[in-house]
């Protein structure tokens, strides 16, 4: 019998080992596996991910990269530990930069990715409902979906830094039971509505009055101490 011939076609691209570390590893961060201010020993990486050095090493300058490990030069390697002052900054600006590329790319989708996108966000709305943990990579996928319409490179840049702290942020108060479930799951249907009209200014709107809304969620995530004041 001769050997089949892969079809390019049908065959899922190649991924690279220090990609796979990667994901690996922000899961890990974003669902408490690994903590806050947590110390990464390479060897023990090593062992627990089952691959050599290198991977490791590239994983933890790509995830220090986006604001989620801390490096200090011969002295640690850490997962961050923000304060609560960094945490409403890191919410306040994350939401204003997602604001301009939804506002951008919300018009721009084609009819394909303004179905995925609208998908996502009713889907989040069922999540928020029953108080479930989102998918944050449909999420993400998302948006770089609204990136990419939006045709702005310089605000792809700056989301690939910002978009993954907001998560870790979001998830890690999530984790404890702390979350704008309510507030997240009436602002999913709202920006759903407005992508499917292919309402940019609404969209966009929507997204940057987001926080005013999170009060009672502040406050609680305030007073667990999860991030210290």
């Amino acid at each position: 019998m001769p050997v089949p011939v892969p079809n390019p076609e049908t065959q899922e691209p190649r991924r690279l080992l220090r990609d796979v570390v990667y994901e690996k590893m922000f899961e890990a961060i974003i669902d408490g596996t690994l903590e806050l201010g947590e110390r990464l020993n390479d060897d023990e990486l090593v062992r627990w991910l089952g691959v050599s050095r290198t991977p490791v090493r590239e994983a933890i300058a790509r995830l220090a990269e986006y604001g989620l490990v801390d490096i200090e030069a011969n002295r640690y390697t850490r997962v961050v530990a923000p304060s609560y002052a960094e945490f409403l900054d890191t919410v306040h600006t994350g939401y204003e930069l997602w604001s301009m590329f939804v506002r951008t790319g919300v018009p721009a989708l084609n009819e394909a990715d303004r179905a995925f996108v609208a998908d996502v966000f009713d889907k989040r709305a069922a999540v928020m409902d029953k108080e479930g943990r989102e998918d944050i990579f449909a999420l993400s996928e998302a948006n770089n979906r609204l990136l990419a319409a939006s045709g702005s490179p310089i605000m792809t840049r700056v989301w690939a830094i910002t978009g993954p702290i907001v998560a870790l942020l979001f998830q890690r108060t999530g984790a404890v039971g702390i979350f704008p479930w309510k507030e997240g799951a009436s602002f999913s249907r709202d920006l759903r509505d407005a992508i499917k009209k292919g309402d940019g200014e609404k969209a966009g709107d929507l997204v940057a009055a987001q926080p005013a809304r999170f009060g009672a969620y502040l406050d609680a995530v305030k007073e667990s101490g999860i991030f210290p004041a």
